[in-house]
């Protein structure tokens, strides 16, 4: 133990967890000795293995919140957010502590629950008003909230503060954040509400140079897809003649998917055709069919950066207009991840803008129309995820474009193949492989042949 304790005091988790492993071999029924471990090897990146040493010092000490709290960040660190959420709820459940409160709230942002998260935050600070990881956490659940001024306010309080350059460096983007949103706002309900993108264009142009920095990190990974995307080989499945008019409509149905099949899909255009007010999810996947039209009409725009970003932007205005919960059109405030692979790390928001403009002028322009582009767009929107949600539909939209755009079939990602499935698996590949698309592309190829049966099968009934 006491070995453990040297190696991980001299920045060595690997060596700490080793040597905790053999403490728990020679005293399984410590509780400590688990920890110990569970927290070297979350520390170590090994978060499979941190659970379950964590889970073995909860069943032999269910009364020890440290033992849930770590818990909870390494299910947390393996996508498994609900589970990470209930093991904060317990380590609050045993000691009401800023820490515990703080992780607990966290965790339910991340479930889209910003209202509650908020109470905790405050009930830490009251607790330790010095504690200003939870008083940064709590300016910018504000932005979360829509609630501008306050964020400003409280950002620019927390700005005179001494804090860790990690803290710092988020509340400094918070701002940048906040401030775009200002600037941009009226231009984006502008292409909203009166269809003209003229006045997003023009301030796009004239974005200050305080958001011009890109992640050059982020950048180079986007570069070895489109360096693995020169060495793809594969069958063209070429686009069928009779490409259904209806189309849109019928793409739009299998963006979360509200629809697997053309049975599904004919009862759910029915329902839609019978004039009730939509549920969310329908709204989410009716308000996708306008967003592919628009897009179907942007090949030559997107050689130009900023214009590149207007059409995503629009896209994103069409898909998420009036969902609840939604910015349209506006790029993340905050930094986000995904909880399926929350260690995938994504472009800062103050960086987002000038990033994306670095893609489609250094990577995007380069690449051949076909399997390369669409395969390397959806890796470059999963890691650049620019805006706070919506992504991934407008990967898709963009995905597909690129497909139709050089004559091949566009895909339908039923669930077993999409983002809940195999699409999901080949994303982690890619990145696994450190830039080989090919798993990628035997989705998208299993996509586009779904997809001609699909229309056979419409045509045929």
């Amino acid at each position: 133990m006491n070995a453990g304790k040297r190696s991980f005091q001299q920045g060595n988790p690997g060596e700490a967890a080793t040597a905790y492993g053999a403490a728990t071999a020679m005293m399984p029924d410590r509780a400590e000795a688990w920890v110990n471990l569970g927290s070297a090897l979350l520390e170590s990146g090994r978060h499979e293995l941190a659970a379950a040493a964590l889970q073995r010092a909860v069943a032999i000490k269910p009364g020890l919140m440290a033992s849930h709290l770590m818990l909870g960040d390494a299910l947390r660190m393996l996508g498994r957010l609900r589970e990470a959420s209930a093991s904060y709820q317990h380590a609050v459940s045993l000691q009401r502590v800023p820490i515990s409160l703080n992780k607990l709230a966290c965790a339910l942002r991340a479930e889209n629950k910003p209202e509650l998260a908020e109470d905790l935050y405050r009930e830490a600070l009251a607790m330790d008003p010095g504690f200003t990881l939870a008083r940064m956490n709590l300016a910018t659940v504000q932005i979360e909230l829509r609630r501008y001024d306050k964020a400003e306010e409280e950002l620019g309080a927390l700005a005179q503060l001494p804090l860790p350059p990690a803290e710092r460096r988020e509340i400094e983007n918070a701002q940048l954040a906040v401030a775009e949103h200002r600037r941009l706002d009226k231009a984006i309900t502008d292409l909203v509400e009166h269809d003209d993108p003229a006045p997003l264009e023009a301030a796009l142009r004239q974005s200050p140079r305080r958001i011009m920095q890109t992640d050059e990190g982020l950048l180079a990974s986007l570069q070895r897809y489109a360096d693995a995307a020169g060495r793809l080989s594969n069958q063209p499945v070429p686009i069928v003649s009779d490409l259904p008019g209806e189309w849109p409509l019928i793409e739009a149905m299998f963006m979360i998917p509200l629809v697997n099949s053309v049975d599904e899909y004919r009862a759910m255009k029915a329902e839609l055709g019978k004039g009730p007010k939509p549920t969310t999810l329908q709204l989410q996947s009716i308000n996708m069919e306008p967003a592919i039209r628009a897009a179907r009409a942007c090949q030559l725009d997107l050689q130009d950066p900023v214009k590149a970003e207007l059409h995503l932007r629009h896209w994103h205005a069409l898909a998420c207009h009036k969902v609840p919960g939604f910015e349209p059109g506006h790029f993340k405030f905050t930094q986000n991840w995904i909880p399926d692979n929350p260690t995938v790390r994504r472009v800062e928001p103050a960086l987002a803008s000038a990033t994306f403009r670095h893609f489609i002028r250094d990577i995007y322009s380069k690449l051949p129309a076909g399997y390369a582009r669409a395969a390397v767009v959806q890796m470059a929107m999963a890691d650049l995820h620019p805006f706070a949600d919506g992504n991934g539909r407008v990967a898709y939209t963009w995905l597909n474009r690129e497909l139709e755009w050089a004559g091949l079939m566009p895909g339908l990602f039923h669930k077993k193949l999409g983002l809940e499935g195999e699409l999901r698996k080949a994303r982690r590949a890619v990145r696994a492989s450190g830039g080989d698309l090919s798993a990628m592309v035997a989705v998208i190829t299993r996509a586009q042949h779904y997809a001609r049966e699909f229309c056979a099968e419409l045509a045929a009934r």
